[in-house]
């Protein structure tokens, strides 16, 4: 879809019926900035866990209140072919923040809490997570310190970072979409139809996701997000971590924003 896009994207007619290709990029992969720091971060390789794809969707569905196009076929990179995902295509339109209502809002939030529920002793890759909890403050430490670096940021939000780091020990993860913006959704007649983008799930603490989403949800969509999630979980005091996972975010360029003192200052949604 965009010019430095990690995959190409193909709308095939068969003759048992029309389906989606999506083809891994790998060249372009290796040059994401944000997936540097997926596989430096979490271990996830797309281009050769692509091959686990089917692990990933099965959690997804069994635990997630959002329905997932059919995986057709799948595969890891090999010596002949690129990783690749072939699903059933999925009618409905692409969703955008100004699609946003309560029905929306509520089964997204149910979503999340039904996965956020999920919980595992590990971090890493969703489809076997194998990095031990008291090991996420220092390979985050790392992170940010690393990428830091090479983006040359503002350094005082480096420093309040990983202040803050010393004193974040999660004990416990859970499945988590390091790419969640509305544009990984269809939706048809005012509800989400489709989830189709997983390729960025992995095992990590629920309060990134959370501060995250924090950015895309006006004060009273936040509300009714919360509500609903408390139905299922209590909502994390996420000024703990806010400050280390919104840097982490920026580096990740999660949603475009270019201005740190912005990104890092903006309205706390969720409390």
């Amino acid at each position: 879809m965009f010019e430095d896009s990690t995959h190409q994207l193909w709308r095939c007619e068969t003759s048992d019926g029309p389906m989606m290709l999506k083809i891994c990029q790998q060249r372009m992969q290796d040059k994401s900035g944000c997936w540097q720091i997926i596989e430096n971060l979490f271990g996830r390789y797309l281009p050769r866990d692509l091959a686990n794809i089917d692990a990933i969707q099965s959690t997804i569905e069994q635990h997630g209140r959002i329905p997932l196009p059919e995986l057709v076929s799948w595969a890891g990179t090999s010596e002949l072919f690129p990783a690749y995902i072939l699903t059933r295509f999925v009618d409905g339109n692409m969703l955008e923040a100004l699609h946003l209502n309560e029905t929306i809002i509520t089964q997204f939030a149910t979503h999340i809490a039904q996965l956020h529920q999920l919980e595992y002793p590990y971090w890493g890759d969703l489809s076997q997570p194998q990095r031990e909890a008291k090991r996420w403050s220092e390979a985050l430490q790392q992170t940010l310190l690393d990428q830091a670096v090479i983006s040359n940021i503002n350094q005082d939000w480096l420093v309040q970072a990983l202040a803050q780091l010393e004193q974040l020990e999660p004990a416990t993860f859970t499945p988590i979409m390091l790419d969640n913006r509305w544009d990984q959704y269809l939706f048809e007649s005012d509800r989400i139809s489709a989830l189709v983008d997983i390729d960025a799930f992995v095992a990590g603490p629920r309060e990134l996701e959370l501060v995250l989403l924090e950015y895309q949800l006006d004060n009273r969509q936040a509300a009714l997000f919360c509500e609903i999630y408390n139905q299922y979980l209590p909502m994390p005091d996420l000024s703990k971590s806010r400050l280390s996972y919104r840097l982490l975010l920026f580096l990740m360029n999660a949603l475009g924003e270019t201005d740190i003192d912005k990104w890092m200052q903006a309205q706390v949604r969720f409390r």
